[in-house]
């Protein structure tokens, strides 16, 4: 396999409001710092990609669908990682390119877990900038008939597959969901977070103080575990 250099692989987050970076200040730092250990472009998006008409979660894809617009035209990135803002680096030795690509074949352009509560989930997805890339991200955007769906956005893309074989032919999809999408929660059996785990992402936890406080327990060296009902 070719060797990736790390300075072609764009890392995006997008954090709204001065209140919930504060809320999420460890998880965001933790990137920071694990950015430039390693060397890849990271671009923390804010307000100016807020669409007020919209649940705030979907403003992800037009942030998102900018920078893969540019990475197209500019022919700079092979890869762009998307993930959440509620997503912790809790091993920084570990490499994207170890971790992550090997799972991502050649034939494929967006990479998505199957993640421990069975769902495919667009937390932490990793795309190659193409046309397919920007059409199928227009395409969710235009989903307006999920709008309010508890998935947003997340909703869109899992409807588009659902509704064009075409687009699933791009998808590949992994169950190693504890390689860049690891979780507290889950199905009995399935892999959860551990100590030495890239990351950990908590969705489904959406109450800052609680959140902080399963950061603290990690940071003690700890295994939380949160119920899934």
């Amino acid at each position: 396999m070719t060797e990736i250099k790390p300075s072609r692989i764009l890392v995006l987050t997008l954090c709204i409001g001065a209140d919930y970076r504060k809320k999420l200040e460890a998880c965001l730092e933790s990137k920071e710092i694990y950015m430039k250990k390693h060397g890849y472009d990271y671009v923390l998006g804010g307000e100016e990609w807020w669409d007020r008409d919209r649940p705030c979660a979907w403003s992800k894809v037009p942030f998102l669908l900018h920078h893969m617009r540019l990475a197209k035209a500019s022919g700079k990135y092979d890869y762009i990682w998307m993930s959440d803002a509620d997503v912790l680096i809790t091993n920084m030795e570990t490499r994207i390119e170890d971790a992550i690509l090997p799972l991502f074949p050649t034939n494929k352009d967006l990479l998505m877990t199957f993640d421990s509560c069975h769902h495919l989930n667009s937390g932490n997805i990793i795309f190659r900038p193409c046309d397919w890339a920007i059409d199928f991200l227009e395409r969710t955007y235009q989903q307006t008939d999920v709008l309010y769906h508890i998935w947003w956005e997340n909703a869109a893309m899992c409807k588009l597959f659902e509704e064009h074989e075409s687009d699933k032919a791009h998808l590949e999809v992994t169950g190693e969901h504890h390689r860049f999408n690891a979780y507290l929660m889950g199905y009995p059996g399935e892999r959860l977070w551990e100590q030495g785990d890239f990351l950990v992402h908590f969705a489904g936890v959406y109450n800052p103080t609680k959140m902080h406080g399963l950061i603290q327990e990690i940071k003690e060296g700890k295994t939380p575990r949160l119920s899934m009902f």
